[in-house]
């Protein structure tokens, strides 16, 4: 994708993707009181494969379809998309959707490890390790000292959104290899149409006939999490990348929490206690030190890698 002149709509884009992606913890946490986590999976994938698959028809740009690369992103569909977006409903059932924002933000932790681990480019900094241990200590701080009791439900919703984060981070780097050869947009538009594939099957099986009797407020949270967080934000997230470069297009990741913790608090008035606080704060300084203390020449990859895998 080339990169263009910077764009006076850029600053807005950012802080839009910010709080669209912040929200869709809030649209869950409403949907999973109407239906269940593969309910919510599934329909957020249908509606988001409608979205970009009409952008690009509209756009006149091509779908990739080797059986090859199908059978690849398939894999990286169930990885990446399917299990995280049942994890973090289901964790959702249990624990509050401000909580479940700040421990999602954690998947840029989760990338660095898995990168270092299978792609022979990547390195440990010290700049990238401290940022590791500080964002994993704001973890500790934010499940508290019952983070180890798992007849909690309280943990294991904790737990669920933590593994979400672990299942992006895997799903980034697999989606490194296949940007290589790949255009993002196209990419990402078969990667959540085959999500969309897999899933309903999958609900079927498990779930027999799905339940989407919901609710006004329901339809309205699934249709925005779906068009909106899953389907135009991928392509609004990329022109971010083409228009100022993917290192300003990653401070997305510091606006997330924020204004997933601000919602849960003004609209469902879920409590804000100072572990929360503490937390966000290592784990948002633990992100920030692991994106600046990169390899030399992952910088430019790095925003990309999250579009595909990104809530």
């Amino acid at each position: 994708m080339s990169r263009r002149s910077p764009d006076a709509r850029a600053p807005a884009v950012l802080l839009a993707l910010g709080c669209v992606w912040g929200a869709s913890f809030l649209f869950i946490k409403v949907l999973v009181d109407d239906t269940g986590p593969l309910e919510v999976a599934a329909g957020r994938l249908c509606i988001g494969a409608v979205a970009i698959l009409t952008f690009i028809r509209l756009r006149g740009l091509p779908l990739p379809s080797t059986p090859s690369l199908v059978a690849k992103v398939s894999v990286l569909a169930l990885v990446a998309n399917i299990a995280p977006f049942v994890l973090i409903a289901w964790g959702e059932e249990h624990i509050e959707s401000g909580t479940a924002s700040v421990l999602n933000s954690t998947m840029p932790l989760f990338t660095a490890i898995f990168a270092v681990a299978v792609l022979p480019e990547e390195r440990f900094t010290k700049a990238r390790a401290a940022g590791l241990v500080v964002g994993f200590l704001g973890v500790l701080v934010m499940t508290g000292d019952e983070a180890f009791d798992l007849t909690n439900s309280d943990v294991l919703g904790q737990l669920a959104v933590i593994l979400s984060s672990a299942c992006y981070g895997v799903g980034s780097v697999f989606s490194r290899t296949l940007l290589r050869s790949t255009d993002p947009i196209g990419l990402s538009a078969l990667q959540v149409t085959a999500g969309a594939v897999l899933c309903v099957p999958i609900l079927l099986v498990v779930e027999g006939s799905p339940d989407y009797s919901l609710s006004i407020e329901s339809w309205l949270c699934l249709l925005l999490l779906g068009a909106g967080a899953t389907g135009v934000a991928y392509v609004a997230y990329l022109w971010l990348i083409d228009v100022t470069g993917s290192v300003r297009a990653s401070l997305v990741t510091y606006i997330i929490p924020v204004v997933g913790l601000f919602l849960g608090w003004a609209v469902l008035d879920e409590s804000i206690g100072p572990n929360t606080l503490f937390g966000s704060a290592l784990i948002i300084g633990g992100v920030a030190m692991v994106l600046r203390g990169g390899s030399p020449g992952t910088q430019v990859r790095r925003v990309a890698q999250a579009v595909v895998a990104a809530d």
